[in-house]
């Protein structure tokens, strides 16, 4: 082939518009044929760039990320898009190692759920068993104290003496419920009765519950109460009680001998619905560290070495909280420390809860039929103790009390006879208080089946209750309970028939 020809052949292979475009510096057909041949190698070096280009392409939308496209030393267009698409690969590939990542934290987090609720469920287990075993004597131990203080043949000093220990018992099956009862605070269903009760009364059992300590550290204790203050407040005393108990025992383990401790009750404020009474507790004991103040209401932080074992405080708080009420610290090292509460008391006296009850109202007043026969209550309860108690508290409101020892033995008594409420353990031997209303409620004879169940137990948990609900249990009162409180309870489910 002769060069002419050769250069025809380049000039047909090459676009139009690139031949156009290339300068030819030199004279001769040489001199052509020699930039030809270069523009013919740069547009085939081109071709085959862009078919690894393509195949690359493919290759990384077939799922293979990890191979970058070639960049060559011209720095052409190629080169530019090929850098563009690199970065495109870097960015693709940050995103999939930080969808990797989510990927393996949400393992990890449904790891940690299931590891969380295997540990509630032990917890709740743990709970439910203590409760019951500790609720189940105090309820003996309150219920017949209570009878005992409604004995006309007792002496002052005698009921001065139970009222004591029916007040310690109160505190103590507070602090039990607080310990035990986790789900139920982390639910926010504890529930505060609003109940009169007098100041004075109150300030008095504080004052003679610290007497001897006082007297051993030869401390100054002094109580003033704001005359303004009405006589009577409406709230729940026993949780008062178990606030001041706990600041005043805080302040006599940090105050020295011949110390002072003052409890100062003011009247702050009075709205259309409730009182604004302010709890200033001061003492002349070593003081907090300013640093030190923000963590006194945490858990098992101790004021001090001599201290209690760091939950009074974190109990106080939570209460004060609870009770929609405000709890402040001030104090300085060498000067003392002052806790100041502000709570709310209503001028009505109603029960209210932090969250909705088992029965949503309030226990009605009226008594429809009571009067009228004598109620027939049968009770399911195992605890020999716990049945003489509540034959007694039943016969104050001559109310007849039938009493069987397990589940089984209810449901017999109930087809073999009438009663206007059942009263239900929940843990029974042979059968259980769940199986037994849950055998009552199918039972074929319409009146016998919609008998009222009040469930009375030691244990509770909002895992209790959402059961007691799912077997038709109307009402759950848990023990240590108030003689008053379970009268209402039946008078209103009997009153709404």
């Amino acid at each position: 082939m002769s060069k002419l020809e050769k250069i025809l052949a380049l000039v047909r292979s090459i676009n139009q518009d690139e031949f156009q475009e290339q300068l030819t510096h030199g004279d001769s057909l040489d001199d052509v044929y020699e930039e030809l041949l270069f523009l013919a190698e740069k547009i085939d070096s081109k071709k085959k760039r862009t078919a690894v280009i393509v195949e690359q392409i493919s290759n990384c939308f077939a799922g293979d990320f990890f191979n970058y496209l070639p960049i060559s030393d011209a720095h052409d267009e190629l080169d530019v898009f090929c850098m563009g698409f690199n970065t495109y690969i870097e960015e693709l590939k940050a995103a999939m190692v930080s969808k990797k990542l989510v990927e393996t934290i949400n393992e990890k987090l449904v790891e940690e759920k299931e590891r969380i609720e295997k540990l509630t469920l032990s917890r709740d287990q743990f709970l439910s068993n203590v409760s019951h075993e500790i609720r189940t004597p105090l309820n003996g131990i309150l219920g017949f104290t209570d009878l005992l203080l409604n004995s006309p043949v007792l002496g002052s000093e005698e009921k001065s003496q139970l009222e004591y220990i029916r007040m310690s018992g109160d505190i103590l099956l507070v602090i039990i419920n607080d310990i035990l009862d986790l789900a139920k605070m982390e639910a926010k269903q504890t529930v505060f009765s609003n109940k009169p009760f007098q100041i004075s009364q109150l300030t008095r059992v504080v004052q003679e519950t610290f007497l001897t300590k006082f007297q051993q550290k030869q401390i100054d204790f002094k109580i003033s109460i704001d005359e303004e203050l009405p006589t009577v407040l409406n709230g729940d005393s026993v949780r008062i009680t178990q606030i001041l108990f706990n600041l005043i025992n805080n302040s006599i383990k940090l105050t020295p001998e011949k110390g002072k401790i003052r409890l100062k009750i003011k009247f702050k404020d009075e709205e259309d619905d409730f009182y604004v009474v302010q709890f200033v507790i001061s003492d002349s004991g070593k003081g907090i560290a300013e640093d030190k103040l923000a963590e006194v209401f945490n858990p098992f932080v101790q004021l001090s070495d001599d201290a209690d074992s760091g939950l009074g405080l974190t109990i106080v708080r939570k209460i004060v909280y609870l009770m929609k009420g405000d709890i402040q610290v001030k104090s300085q090292p060498a000067n003392g420390t002052k806790f100041i509460i502000t709570l709310p008391f209503s001028k009505n006296d109603y029960y209210f809860s932090v969250s909705k009850s088992f029965i949503d109202k309030k226990p009605s007043d009226k008594k429809t039929n009571i009067k009228d026969r004598t109620t027939r209550v049968l009770l399911a309860e195992d605890n020999r103790i716990n049945q003489v108690l509540v034959q007694k508290l039943l016969s104050k409101f001559n109310m007849e009390c039938v009493v069987v020892a397990n589940g089984q033995l209810a449901v017999d008594a109930v087809i073999a006879e009438d009663f206007d409420v059942i009263i239900m353990d929940l843990m029974m031997p042979v059968m259980n208080g769940y199986e037994a209303a849950s055998a009552i409620r199918n039972l074929k004879n319409h009146t016998k089946k919609n008998i009222p169940i009040v469930a009375l137990s030691a244990v509770v948990t909002s895992t209790v209750t959402n059961a007691c609900k799912a077997v038709g249990i109307n009402q759950y009162i848990s023990k240590p309970f108030d003689s008053a409180e379970l009268h209402a309870v039946i008078v209103a489910l009997i009153g709404n028939e």
